[in-house]
């Protein structure tokens, strides 16, 4: 398999240095408050984004458990749709038997 080209692609040694900052755990906060436990399948998440040609630096990630990295993809990308959804509300109009 060749070299991951996906420009949002976090680099090895930042991921490594992003999970021992983070004790190698999840850093998502549980409905009860409580940190996350989850301890395997971690990834390293983009905090507020990323664009193309920024330095990524280790202070910009935080530590994911695959389920939290996934809702929090979800929920931005459904914001996202959202926010380019065309506007579909109909004016407003009498009903025809109210006139």
């Amino acid at each position: 398999m060749g070299w991951n080209t996906n420009t949002k692609h976090v680099p090895t040694t930042l991921r490594n240095a992003c999970l021992k900052r983070d004790g190698n755990q999840c850093t998502a906060t549980r409905l009860d408050g409580q940190r996350c436990p989850e301890t395997t399948h971690l990834e390293a998440d983009h905090i507020n984004g990323w664009t193309q040609g920024e330095k990524l630096t280790v202070e910009m990630l935080q530590t994911l458990c695959h389920w939290h990295h996934n809702q929090k993809t979800q929920r931005q990308a459904a914001a996202a749709r959202k926010a380019n959804a065309p506007q579909t509300r109909r004016r407003a109009t009498k009903h025809p038997g109210l006139l």
